[in-house]
């Protein structure tokens, strides 16, 4: 608690050098969720964190990665996962303090000794507090490919974050 406690005061003292979506801005930040997804008839229930620094690489335009931090439950087992995503993230529109973008991604993940291939896509919406944090979300879907295995799975979920845009460039 003292660390977020610790995390959340630096960011609103800091306050004048963050800006949102135009070139040079850095997004730091992170989202949560617990998503069901499902292969050949078995449930599997997954909880996943994933911190995640971008950069804007031009106005609306970001590139960056995720770490995937996940607990995945299934018939009363469960194991925990990492992995890396880059992405691109476009951000297509805003409405008043709100901003909406896609965002592509590819990444591997290891867990119990196995590696898998993830693709997602997602569309998501940025909802500023003010001019530097944002809670977010986003709806995506993922498929998860077990070459070792020969199968993969399918996911639709919805995740919620926190986001802070830095830009010392801010006018």
């Amino acid at each position: 608690m003292k660390k977020i406690l610790s995390i959340a005061v630096f960011l609103f003292i800091t306050a004048a050098v963050f800006g949102q979506a135009q070139k040079g801005t850095v997004i730091l930040g992170g989202t949560a969720g617990i998503n069901n997804t499902s292969s050949d008839g078995a449930g599997f229930l997954i909880v996943n964190i994933s911190p995640l620094l971008g950069y804007f690489v031009s106005n609306n335009v970001a590139i960056g990665g995720n770490l995937d931090f996940a607990l995945v439950a299934s018939d009363g087992d469960s194991e925990s996962a990492i992995g890396i995503s880059p992405f691109a993230r476009f951000y297509f529109t805003s409405a008043g303090k709100n901003r909406f973008f896609a965002q592509p991604k590819v990444g591997i993940t290891a867990s119990g000794g196995s590696t898998s291939l993830l693709f997602g896509l997602g569309v998501g919406a940025d909802f500023f507090l003010n001019d530097f944090i944002a809670i977010e979300a986003i709806l995506g879907y993922q498929r998860t490919q077990y070459p070792e295995f020969e199968f993969g799975t399918n996911t639709i979920g919805l995740n919620f974050g926190v986001m802070a845009f830095l830009n010392k460039n801010k006018e």
